[in-house]
């Protein structure tokens, strides 16, 4: 089975597609908000993983803000 943990959501679905897994997501409730702020991306990161029978596997995920950051530092 392989380890997605820590990964965003969208790049844990393309390793498992790629192993042959199946998945199911289950999104925890976070303390961020999920308001927009300027310059931060809402992002889906799986923070736990369980394995199912029939090869599958089921995934915890949060939702977390990532700054972007430009050549020259943090947008304004």
């Amino acid at each position: 089975m392989p380890d997605v943990v820590a990964l965003p959501l969208h790049e844990a679905e393309k390793l498992l597609s790629a192993y042959g897994w199946d998945y199911q997501v289950v999104r925890i409730s976070s303390a961020y908000r999920h308001d927009t702020i300027e310059n931060c991306l809402m992002e889906e990161y799986v923070v736990r993983q369980q394995e199912l029978a029939d090869h599958k596997i089921l995934l915890s995920t949060i939702m977390k803000r990532r700054k972007e950051v430009l050549e020259y530092g943090l947008q304004n």
